[in-house]
């Protein structure tokens, strides 16, 4: 397969699922797999940013130090650290047993797959990753992802060139609540409308709308987004448009940032309605147990969890939603009318420049 696949990414892109695992090889030495034969080895993971990061949460289900060190299911260990701020990386690998590392990019041969957990970090992922996607070794983003649609192109493209596996998730996709909602759609008829709230108040808002995409499906064409503010939220409303499609009427999605439960949906079909919730109070390590394996698999077997194209409209639908309230008032944009170099605004955009990414 290699040798008829061409370096753009929509080849690459059609290539998720368990059988293309023999034909994302690499031939980077760290990041090369043993064989699933009698043992299956514990990989090395890169730990990359620690400033506003699940890090520590993913540690506590990974490192041998952690709480929930008895699993024998999550075969990935933080090996190494990086991050800009030296006594944080130190501190973390004091806490969970690894070591630390000077450069971003001085986990290259080391690791078999590097793990952005920093929100912060998240405008100049397409630098901090571009050595690793360059060496063929499996790179998860961190939300948002990116700053703007040409650096989600650019990870995007060089991953395809290099064949290396690369994620974009949060963890409300990786709940089988959404797998649930699929198979009883099939019988629920025409969608008519869906409602959903999510009790987390950061970041307009990527988690609720990703859940209810792999449900519904990611044919979006446009976005409105009324919020108090745009890093963190008193009140968010996000709509989301879809289109008329063959022997379906259009429809929307309206998600509201508030609520009592961890998540709650409700999709009215033209026969019946398809609803689920998860209460507030959940253990908040152990929900993103399920993302891990994911993401675990997606190292293993070096496959995509989602399409390149998936990862992409993620993207380009969390951008439209603050472009329509920084630039539209709110009002419904066209989902490809924003302008690919439009930047998300960053958390902390003083935290990090170019110069601190230079090979």
């Amino acid at each position: 397969m290699l040798s008829t696949l061409r370096p753009g990414r929509r080849d690459f892109l059609r290539m998720a699922g368990a059988g293309t695992a023999a034909a994302l090889v690499t031939t980077s030495g760290a990041s090369a797999l043993m064989p699933v034969a009698t043992s299956i080895p514990v990989m090395k993971i890169g730990a990359l940013g620690l400033d506003y990061s699940f890090w520590d949460i993913w540690a506590n289900l990974l490192s041998p130090k952690g709480r929930y060190e008895e699993t024998n299911l999550l075969r990935m260990r933080p090996a190494y650290v990086w991050d800009k701020d030296k006594k944080k990386a130190q501190a973390f690998a004091d806490k969970w047993e690894c070591e630390v590392v000077d450069r971003y990019d001085a986990m290259v041969g080391k690791v078999d797959a590097v793990m952005v957990g920093d929100l912060v970090l998240s405008p100049w992922q397409h630098l901090v990753l571009r050595p690793y996607i360059q060496a063929g070794i499996p790179s998860f983003l961190q939300r948002h992802w990116s700053d703007t649609l040409v650096h989600m192109d650019e990870m995007l493209d060089l991953a395809a060139k290099h064949s290396t596996p690369i994620m974009a998730t949060v963890p409300f996709e990786h709940f089988d609540h959404a797998n649930v909602a699929i198979r009883q759609l099939k019988a629920a008829g025409d969608v008519l409308g869906a409602f959903a709230t999510a009790e987390i108040p950061d970041e307009p808002h990527f988690h609720i709308p990703y859940l209810m995409m792999k449900i519904l499906g990611y044919d979006v064409e446009s976005i409105s987004m009324n919020t108090d503010d745009v890093v963190k939220t008193g009140f968010l409303n996000v709509d989301y448009f879809y289109p008329a499609a063959e022997k379906r009427k259009p429809f929307v999605l309206s998600m509201l940032g508030a609520g009592t439960d961890l998540f709650s949906f409700n999709i009215i079909g033209k026969q019946y309605n398809v609803a689920s919730s998860i209460p507030a109070g959940s253990d908040s390590v152990t929900r993103f147990f399920g993302q891990l394996m994911d993401i675990q698999k997606t190292f293993e077997k070096r496959t995509l969890y989602q399409p390149m194209e998936v990862m992409r409209k993620k993207f380009r639908c969390l951008q439209a939603a603050y472009y329509s309230k920084m630039l539209k008032n709110g009002a419904p944009v066209k989902i490809e009318s924003v302008p690919a170099d439009w930047a998300i605004p960053s958390w902390k955009p003083d935290a990090y420049t170019a110069a601190d990414f230079k090979s």
